[in-house]
């Protein structure tokens, strides 16, 4: 396959793959965005079944098995009339996104393209379906009255993207698969799990833009502070690789990945840039048309008047061709004064209002600061332990940091001293080597 688009146009800057946010209309509904995801993960749907008709066949169904059909009466305030119903089971989640044939049946664009995001993050991987839970006899027979309706999803109304971080992707297929061993856990975490890696994986991708002739990319540093610890001028780690770190990469995303849009052949899986980067290298070449096609479409670019870029030489081989794509995508949106940078702004504004707001907090003198609460680090705490019984606290960190999570020593010693309350960890001595970490699910 030829490596890029057959014919590189020059137009407007559009975005359309790897970023869940635009610069403006980005509201979720993340109940819908957790019952999409689930559906996903189990490759199962409910279509055009909504829980009004589920508690008329509950109705009908129990009033038939039990002697005394005035009880379901009783039934219908204890699971229907209080929600209850939506505790029971995760299966009753997939009730919060449902389907007309392989297509959506609500939701807006927002919640889709997060949906989008993590079936890629999925790819080929699933749950093993159904999710088994401790139920009573009448929670049992309302969730085989469920089953009825479950269908299977099929391929999906996502379009296919290769995963940019694939490090990422296996710690989420893996804290799904966990999750998933926990069935009320899921019920409990599962939306807050996706608002977790929605946030690592913009972040991620943000920091990882730079990194495109390294091959596959890397987890990199990302420091928070707890919200119990005062945000000191002196934390290095912290001034350096936090926030000011985190947002100022994030102005590179729509500028960059929209320069990716151009170079993807229409009609195949999109790709990462590092990935294209690759297929071009890799590509039998010998007349070195793609290097020629890429300096002929930068040439074109830097001379629309709009974008007022100076002139430059063409690039001798692909490395350099790459770089002077990524370099011009970039410089057209500098200068903070005009129209394209007010549009690139409103990006990185609406990626930190609607994904990153929860991890983001201002501290006096020191500004804005990444935080992690006591809430994400049990959860954080509990995916990453996950199967094992317990893990040292070395290990449980280089565990964060794969899902995009990192603290300095002193964080880590604050975080020793939130488990000994919790009552969940074990200190063998006062080593750190000896410190070890269990779950508490």
């Amino acid at each position: 396959m030829y490596p890029i688009a057959t014919e590189l146009k020059v137009g407007n800057n559009q975005l359309d793959s790897y970023l869940p946010v635009r610069n403006k209309n980005n509201e979720i509904n993340w109940q819908f965005v957790t019952g999409l995801a689930l559906s996903y993960a189990l490759k199962r749907k409910i279509e055009s079944y909504n829980s009004d008709q589920f508690r008329e066949d509950c109705k009908i169904h129990m009033q038939e098995l039990l002697d005394e059909p005035a009880f379901w009466s009783v039934l219908e305030r204890m699971y229907f009339s209080s929600k209850d119903i939506f505790r029971i089971s995760p299966l009753f989640l997939l009730f919060h996104a449902q389907f007309v044939g392989e297509k959506i049946n609500s939701g807006s664009t927002a919640d889709k393209r997060l949906g989008t995001l993590f079936a890629n993050l999925m790819g080929d991987f699933s749950l093993r379906y159904p999710i088994q839970g401790q139920l009573n006899f009448i929670e049992q027979e309302m969730l085989n009255k469920l089953n009825e309706k479950i269908k299977l999803l099929g391929k999906g109304p996502f379009a296919e993207e290769q995963s940019y971080l694939p490090y990422m992707a296996k710690c989420f297929q893996s804290d799904l698969e966990f999750l998933a061993g926990h069935p009320q856990y899921l019920l409990q975490e599962l939306t807050n799990t996706l608002r977790l890696y929605a946030f690592s994986w913009c972040a991620q991708l943000a920091l990882n833009l730079d990194n495109w002739q390294d091959g596959a990319p890397k987890s990199k540093s990302l420091f928070f502070i707890l919200d119990t610890e005062k945000a000191s001028s002196e934390r290095d780690k912290i001034k350096r690789f936090g926030y000011k770190w985190f947002t100022g990469q994030c102005e590179k995303l729509f500028p960059i990945l929209s320069a990716l849009e151009v170079l993807q052949v229409k009609g195949e899986r999109k790709r990462p840039l590092w990935q294209v980067y690759q297929d071009c290298l890799n590509y039998p070449d010998t007349s070195n048309q793609v290097l020629d096609q890429i300096n002929d479409y930068i040439q074109k670019f830097i001379s629309r008047e709009e974008r007022d870029l100076p002139a430059r030489e063409r690039a001798t081989d692909l490395e350099g061709a790459f770089r002077q794509l990524l370099s011009v995508a970039l410089e057209q949106f500098q200068g903070k004064k005009t129209e394209r940078a007010a549009v690139n702004r409103k990006y990185v504004n609406e990626l930190e209002n609607q994904i990153c707001t929860d991890f983001i907090q201002v501290r006096g003198r020191a500004g804005k600061v990444l935080v992690l609460n006591q809430d994400r680090l049990l959860l954080l705490t509990n995916l990453t332990v996950g199967k094992n019984e317990k893990l040292r606290l070395h290990e449980l960190l280089r565990g964060f940091e794969q899902r995009g999570f990192y603290l300095d020593n002193q964080s880590a010693q604050t975080l020793v001293a939130f488990y000994e309350r919790m009552g969940n960890v074990e200190r063998m001595s006062d080593s750190g080597d000896a410190v070890y970490v269990r779950k508490t699910v």
